[in-house]
């Protein structure tokens, strides 16, 4: 009668893997070509066609001023812009000087190309996803959204302005999808940070989460590429961190459509720039509800939602979010649609879909940008909704997730 039992039991134990029965993607090589297909088309599309490569430009220029020994944070550059980021990104940017934009340019524009897919194989590594695909159906799923990915503002600015968004974004998803055991979890978020300040967040969210090394390898890294500023730039580094990271003047305008933050919206909705108070209590509000939603998340291994959280809280409460900063909220997008798909949410599955077309749409452009000067201080309803359309789409998420977690804590 046991062995029968057993004969009986057995079937109902061997079942279709769930990422087997789930995820019937195309071969490697057709993934492949497709991505380099969509990499083609953007290239001969209008969208592909005179990019300015501003940001790219400052970075050879910061470098060539550090060869030169100029005071780098004095420096303002062409379009009026000011070198804004920590020392080590100016010490980096050395490598830069001696080449020309033309060459520069193809060059830092096929590593974001690679990087794209590189950063959703990351987040496809993330608890609990990594554990309902294979590592080659998450290669195949990374291609193909990286195809779809391409054509979405965020990208395509952060391509035609030569910024290094993708490279930031990958680092940090890349030190989540790690094991926690791992002795170096934590150095790519403090090496991230010492590039951009805007990471620390991410560190903050390993500490509230308990991985209580990995925070501290977070903070070390970061420290030492302080230290590694101050050794090789003395002047700079106490310009920087005495003064300059906390000026806003050296960003630029608050109110840019380009400023997708709670900060950038409050300015276009209230027709002011004085808006620190507004900003400030809404970000202290948004920010710790984002945080702690994140915290929870991760202690209970939630890695895919914990980033999330994160990633959003952090995109909004900045004093400046560009848009090209929005690239770490494609993983997001991602994540959040295949989630719907596999739960079978219809409505997550259609909110998905308009973040995709307000990406794909290009509509927070829609809209004056200082034409006339400060237009964007001067904006109708319709113009307000184009404008500050990640910033409603990143909190209509967060308020999404907010009460999603709310109902399964009460068992709802």
């Amino acid at each position: 009668m046991r062995s029968a039992a057993l004969a009986i039991a057995k079937p109902a134990r061997v079942e279709i893997p769930v990422r087997e029965r789930t995820w019937l993607l195309p071969r490697g090589r057709v993934c492949i070509a497709i991505y380099a297909g969509s990499v083609a088309a953007l290239f001969l599309s209008p969208l592909g066609h005179r990019w300015p490569f501003v940001d790219l430009a400052v970075y050879r220029l910061g470098g060539q001023a550090i060869l030169n020994g100029a005071h780098l944070y004095g420096l303002r550059f062409p379009g009026d812009l000011a070198f804004t980021y920590p020392p080590l990104s100016a010490l980096s940017f050395t490598l830069f000087a001696g080449l020309s934009l033309g060459m520069l340019e193809p060059v830092v524009t096929a590593g974001s190309i690679a990087l794209l897919p590189l950063m959703l194989g990351f987040a496809l590594k993330l608890a609990p996803i990594s554990s309902r695909m294979s590592t080659d159906q998450a290669a195949r799923l990374a291609l193909l959204g990286a195809a779809a990915a391409l054509w979405l503002e965020p990208v395509w600015t952060t391509l035609r302005y030569g910024q290094i968004d993708l490279l930031i974004a990958s680092l940090i998803v890349y030190d989540l999808s790690r094991p926690d055991a791992s002795r170096w979890k934590g150095a790519g978020i403090g090496l991230a940070t010492g590039l951009k300040l805007t990471p620390a967040i991410f560190a903050l969210y390993l500490l509230l989460s308990r991985r209580y090394r990995a925070a501290a390898v977070a903070l070390g890294v970061f420290a030492g590429t302080v230290a590694l500023g101050f050794a090789a730039l003395p002047g700079d580094s106490g310009e920087f961190w005495g003064r300059a990271f906390i000026d806003p003047s050296r960003v630029g305008r608050i109110e840019n459509t380009a400023n997708q933050t709670l900060r950038g919206a409050y300015a276009r909705l209230l027709h002011s720039t004085n808006v620190e108070i507004w900003w400030l209590a809404t970000a202290v509000i948004v920010g710790a509800t984002g945080m702690l939603l994140a915290a929870r998340a991760g202690r209970r291994g939630d890695d895919v939602q914990g980033f999330t959280l994160c990633a959003l809280s952090g995109l909004l409460i900045s004093p400046i979010s560009w848009s090209h900063h929005w690239v770490l909220a494609i993983p997001v997008l991602l994540l959040f649609a295949m989630n719907a798909l596999r739960e079978r949410w219809l409505a997550g599955a259609a909110g998905a879909a308009l973040a995709a077309v307000i990406g794909y749409s290009h509509m927070i452009w829609w809209v004056p940008v200082n034409h006339p000067a400060h237009s964007e201080l001067h904006l109708n309803l319709l113009q307000l909704v184009y404008a500050d359309g990640y910033v409603l789409l990143g909190l209509a998420a967060l308020a999404v997730v907010a009460w999603r977690s709310s109902v399964r804590r009460l068992g709802c």
